[in-house]
């Protein structure tokens, strides 16, 4: 997970400040509609600058899939709250809430293997991290109940992080508004966060000495030390513990010709399990290598070169990503780190829209083209056509070093991505799980 913010000041209603020139159109975007219809494995999801966009100071968060679950206590039809502005993320396994969402639940505690209350540190790409307890709830989705998931509740509190957790890092994103959603709606390729290769390193199980981290952790006081946890107590994707339709899911969201104000599309639970889900002919599946597969581009491959360590700078798709972020191969101009809208370093800037096409391998060898393009970062978000449009189809920024492609949500507009969560059964004829189709 990835994201770039554009704060803005509203004015009043429907309207905000304008940041400067650009060389967009002029004409303003609206909203683009389509997904796949309804039913009870059937998520809306909606891509409208997150829960703080049209607040005073609020900012917009870009290329992000948002979506709505309810959260019960175990066994309760009652006793629950509906939470919003979720972010879509097939890049990481389960729900990440924050405290304040469910303080007035009181859901049961999750424990550690040496019976303590278990927390989770969860850290991303960016240098960012959460970190808070881990709870259980029954979490629906649509028409479709996972029951008694552990969920990461996520802390208020900036004290007792250990640093084994930051990293050094500052940037804990335990408010709506530096996280840009209320939330993280896990439904990546993996059923916990522990999870690759059939097997999960976080369990004692796992012939590990001592626990890996920044994963799992108990406290004493304010001094927290990595731990063990057993598989049923590890934050799990819920759509792996649906009673059906737990296979994987499908993002399907329309196509973006260019900048648009939002755009809804469906976010649909299994695959081949339904007559709304199934795996058609023509998509390519791509079998994967510690959950990544490779990126040929621009004369070179991004992918792993050692299964066992996992080495190599792998490439992936994560709707948790509002962007594409790419090495900068081929010599784009990157953005200042002194704009109108702030600092933008990472971004790319060139002059005018760059086209690419980039091939993507499976790990048995599948490959498929796909073809994108990247305009200047500074001139979408500070052109008042579009510097107000959370979607941003042409948005690319530079992945750090030693990683591939992150095939962002800019990725998904225009076609239905598919992803087979790992060690759960898929339809005949189809290779094992895990592994991603478009």
């Amino acid at each position: 997970m990835r994201a770039l913010f554009l704060s803005i000041l509203l004015l009043g209603p429907g309207l905000v400040a304008g940041c400067g020139g650009g060389s967009a159109s002029s004409a303003k975007s609206t909203t683009t509609s389509g997904g796949s219809g309804s039913g009870s494995n059937v998520l809306a999801i909606s891509v409208n600058g997150g829960p703080t966009a049209h607040q005073a100071n609020g900012s917009i968060y870009q290329n992000a899939a948002f979506a709505s679950a309810t959260v019960c206590v175990p066994g309760s039809t009652s006793d629950c709250v509906t939470i919003d502005n979720l972010l879509v993320d097939t890049g990481s396994p389960g729900l990440r809430v924050f405290q304040s969402e469910v303080s007035s639940l009181n859901l049961p505690t999750a424990k550690a293997a040496n019976g303590s209350a278990a927390w989770d540190c969860v850290s991303f790409a960016d240098g960012s991290f959460l970190w808070g307890q881990v709870e259980k709830a029954d979490v629906t989705l649509a028409g479709e109940t996972a029951s008694g998931v552990p969920i990461h509740v996520i802390s208020s509190s900036t004290s007792s992080v250990p640093s084994t957790c930051s990293n050094g890092s500052t940037n804990n994103e335990n408010s709506a508004v530096l996280l840009g959603a209320n939330g993280i709606l896990g439904v990546g390729v993996e059923p916990t966060d522990c999870f690759l290769g059939g097997a999960s390193v976080c369990d004692a199980s796992s012939g590990l000495s001592s626990p890996p981290f920044p994963a799992y952790y108990t406290c004493s006081g304010s001094t927290c030390s990595p731990a063990f946890v057993v598989l049923a107590n590890q934050v799990t994707n819920p759509v792996a513990l649906f009673a059906a339709d737990n296979n994987g899911v499908i993002v399907d969201l329309p196509s973006a010709a260019g900048s648009a104000a939002t755009m809804i599309g469906s976010l649909i639970f299994g695959i081949g399990t339904e007559s709304n889900n199934q795996l058609p002919s023509s998509a390519s599946i791509f079998t994967l290598a510690c959950d990544n597969f490779t990126t040929a581009f621009d004369g070179q491959s991004f992918g792993i070169t050692n299964a066992v360590t996992c080495a190599g700078p792998g490439s992936f798709i994560d709707s948790g990503s509002n962007a594409l972020y790419f090495p900068n191969v081929p010599k784009m101009t990157e953005c200042s780190s002194n704009t109108s809208v702030g600092d933008l370093s990472g971004f790319y800037c060139p002059a005018t829209t760059q086209s690419f096409t980039a091939t993507n391998m499976g790990n048995d060898g599948v490959s498929k083209p796909a073809s994108f393009s990247i305009a200047n970062t500074e001139a979408l978000l500070t052109n008042s056509a579009t510097g107000s449009d959370a979607v941003q189809p042409t948005l690319g920024g530079l992945n750090p070093a030693g990683f591939g492609f992150d095939w962002g949500l800019p990725f998904f507009y225009g076609m239905k991505v598919y992803n087979a969560i790992d060690s759960q059964s898929v339809p005949s004829g189809v290779p094992a799980a895990p592994w991603w189709a478009y």
